[in-house]
């Protein structure tokens, strides 16, 4: 009897132990500002990982809205992961003439969620975002954190510019190359075109993507651009209530009840591939360079050089991946 015990404990055990090394390590960075789609966004992290597929180490909100890095946490707290650490955006950037005309930092339905589900709260009382960053990267394994970055660069520029301090003897960009598997970006327009985050932080992107390439020895980065998410939608069940369900309440906020999902297409990839049990996703591009143009943000994506720059396309008709992203959404329990 005590042997049959010893054995079935000590094989869960075993089956524990590969289920948490069968988790995608991720860190989350978004605007969570004018565009409404992140209170979609989160609860499906959360799902991820209530189903394994994924281990979030930490959130950023990149935009210098004020209820950006609060969003998060409220949907930190309803995921049940209140000490999620999560970091915030304290500079006034991006500040591009393009951002300040569409006001990219501000939200129209932000501070009314961050009022009703946790008053009071406010970017002042967060980390900077690159605090976060390094904390959340510098005791991993090697290479083995997917960074999911669907807004602006802000985090990730600071991050790779910090320098080495008590929390990690590595410079930023070091410390990336030392941890990081791979960056899924949600933006452009392919193989040429224009899109509204590259837009927003065109002088961000143009350096970020400049710097983040094979030849510098960092991992690949994989893009979904514009078209993929276009017509890809989810929002919660009609039945939601608005008093208690936050992703009901911030579309109400917002005036919509589906918004396209192009930023959990990025997530879906770090945490799926291009194919998961048996259904391909998406199809990737040839190793490549994206440029972003400095000046009003528009990108292309050439063959001609192997930066370690992946193009994705979605391969399953729009209705097969809402219907994922839709699933996802009800699993989430919020």
């Amino acid at each position: 009897m005590r042997l049959a015990f010893f054995l079935n404990f000590t094989l869960l055990l075993v089956l524990s132990a590969a289920s948490a090394s069968a988790q995608q390590r991720l860190i989350y960075d978004d605007d969570c500002s004018q565009d409404v789609d992140c209170v979609t966004t989160l609860p499906m992290l959360y799902a991820l990982a209530d189903h394994h597929e994924i281990k979030i180490l930490a959130m950023v909100a990149d935009s210098a809205d004020p209820y950006s890095a609060p969003t998060m946490r409220i949907f930190a707290k309803q995921g049940d992961d209140r000490h999620l650490p999560i970091g915030a955006n304290l500079s006034s950037d991006p500040a591009t003439p393009f951002c300040q005309k569409d006001d990219c930092n501000g939200s129209k339905w932000a501070e009314g969620l961050v009022a009703r589900f946790d008053a009071g709260d406010s970017r002042t009382k967060y980390l900077d975002c690159v605090t976060v960053y390094r904390r959340a990267l510098a005791h991993q394994p090697a290479h083995s954190v997917a960074i999911v970055a669907t807004g602006f660069s802000t985090c990730l520029n600071q991050l790779l510019a910090s320098p080495p301090d008590s929390i990690s003897r590595l410079p930023g960009d070091d410390l990336v190359r030392q941890q990081v598997k791979l960056l899924s970006i949600m933006g452009g327009s392919y193989p040429a075109g224009s899109e509204w985050n590259f837009q927003c932080d065109s002088a961000g992107y143009h350096a970020l993507l400049q710097q983040w390439t094979k030849e510098n020895g960092y991992p690949p980065v994989y893009l979904n651009g514009f078209a993929n998410g276009e017509h890809v939608l989810a929002g919660p069940p009609a039945a939601a209530s608005p008093l208690k369900d936050p992703t009901r309440y911030g579309m109400d906020l917002a005036g919509t009840s589906q918004r396209p999902m192009w930023d959990m297409l990025s997530v879906l990839f770090a945490a799926r591939g291009l194919a998961y049990k048996g259904t391909t996703y998406f199809t990737q591009s040839r190793a490549g360079t994206v440029t972003v143009s400095a000046s009003d943000g528009s990108d292309s994506w050439s063959s001609a050089t192997d930066s370690g720059h992946y193009v994705l396309t979605t391969h399953v008709p729009d209705e097969v991946l809402s219907g994922v992203l839709q699933g996802l959404l009800a699993k989430s329990g919020l």
